[in-house]
């Protein structure tokens, strides 16, 4: 709706200046020519000379003035209605461009039948007897051909289906549903473009349609032709359209195979139901994409064989809860379902105090205080985490514990658990 309204409010602009135009060199020509012989600008070529037109353009259907307005005005809704129907993306530019002038020159000529019962004329080529015309009959001239000249040459078939009308695209919409349908059971996603999420890179919209995809990730589907916009391919710069039918393909996990791994464990505490370890940094938890080797799951599994709770799945058997791979701390892990169940209600209910060292920069003004700021994916960055006024609740409680000049060592202290949420705060 509201770049409608834009485009309303530009053609009415155009229009003022293009039809103020025409008016003003219809005044000086009256005011000047008019009881004249005329002016030659170029001998024998072309000169200025007053003539009154009470036909059409170029002195065609003399005398048919009602005729003529009745034609102009239906004219003028035809333009119109073209003008509304052009897409706003840039490569329709010229045909937004060519009904405005269509426009102003139809009303130029309009009011001048209208208020003076005919048309000022004051353009001569002598050189080959051509008929006296004005400007707007420069601009009704000139934009017609070109409006002829861009939809034989320039603009595919299907880049004129808004000509068609609602019709064609309602069968068009018909067509693609029925194709969607059979996708659907293919596993695939459908995105339809509504006009308030139009204009945006297929990229950027989809990597903020679907919050665990980077941009890149996207960017490999797309190149792929995994993505299709309306059952075509298209690339990470197009821009969407109204109506746009988008359909992901999005290709299946294989889970690999976690393998026990001989690594050194720093156990803290040890048991038949759950052991405490102390995560080095640089550590992955458990295996992802791009780890599937060397993380603390893989170390688990060589030391407790098949002593692990099974809840979170063959990826991450017996976790519970989970730190940053840069992070050192001590991981609770389950042993088997009964303490994972235990331990993750526990963590649910903040009845296990868990508290973090971290050494920041700066100097912190006060000895304690608490962070209450929601974290959510970064707007640009897309696989960072960053402070969101949409984003998850997220709260932190600090101490300090001792000041380095620059440098503050403090205790944090969490409500929550959100991703980077201490780097974050």
């Amino acid at each position: 709706m509201k770049k409608q309204v834009k485009k309303i409010v530009i053609l009415i602009i155009s229009a003022i200046c293009l039809v103020g135009f025409d008016q003003w060199t219809k005044y000086l020509a009256t005011a000047t020519l008019k009881g004249t012989s005329g002016k030659e600008v170029i001998p024998n070529i072309f000169s200025f000379y007053y003539s009154e037109n009470r036909g059409a353009a170029f002195g065609m259907l003399h005398g048919k003035q009602v005729f003529l307005m009745i034609t102009t005005m239906l004219i003028l809704i035809g333009i119109l209605y073209l003008y509304m129907k052009v897409p706003t993306k840039k490569r329709y530019i010229p045909i937004h461009i060519i009904c405005i002038t269509l426009v102003s020159g139809a009303i130029g000529n309009f009011i001048d039948r209208f208020l003076l019962g005919y048309v000022v004329d004051f353009l001569y080529f002598k050189l080959i007897d051509f008929p006296i015309f004005n400007v707007a009959d420069c601009y009704v001239t000139i934009s017609a051909a070109c409006l002829v000249f861009f939809f034989l040459f320039y603009y595919k078939e299907d880049e004129l289906d808004f000509c068609l009308g609602r019709k064609k695209k309602r069968s068009l919409l018909l067509m693609i549903d029925k194709e969607m349908e059979a996708k659907k059971k293919e596993n695939q996603n459908i995105i339809y473009v509504t006009e308030e999420l139009e204009g945006s890179r297929i990229d950027k919209f989809l990597s903020e349609q679907y919050d665990e995809f980077t941009r890149s990730y996207i960017q490999k589907l797309l190149k792929s032709n995994s993505i299709l916009v309306n059952n075509k391919p298209v690339k990470a710069s197009y821009k969407t359209v109204e109506n746009d039918v988008v359909t992901i393909d999005i290709p299946e996990n294989i889970v690999p195979e976690i393998v026990p791994e001989n690594i050194p464990l720093d156990i803290v505490y040890e048991d038949s139901d759950v052991i405490l370890v102390n995560k080095p940094k640089g550590m992955v938890v458990h295996p992802a994409a791009g780890h599937y080797t060397g993380t603390l799951v893989n170390a688990l599994m060589y030391h407790c064989k098949d002593d692990l709770s099974g809840i979170n799945g063959v990826m991450r058997p017996g976790i519970v809860h989970r730190i940053d791979m840069d992070t050192t701390g001590i991981l609770i892990v389950c042993k088997n379902d009964m303490s994972h169940n235990c331990i993750a209600e526990q963590l649910k209910e903040h009845s296990i105090q868990r508290k973090y060292y971290a050494l920041v920069h700066g100097n912190v003004k006060n000895d304690e205080g608490t962070v209450d700021a929601p974290i959510g994916r970064h707007p640009v960055e897309r696989k960072k985490m960053a402070i969101v006024p949409n984003g998850k609740h997220a709260v932190t409680h600090y101490k300090v514990v001792e000041r380095f000049g620059n440098y503050t060592w403090i205790e944090c202290q969490l409500e929550t658990g959100r991703t980077h949420q201490i780097r974050v705060h």
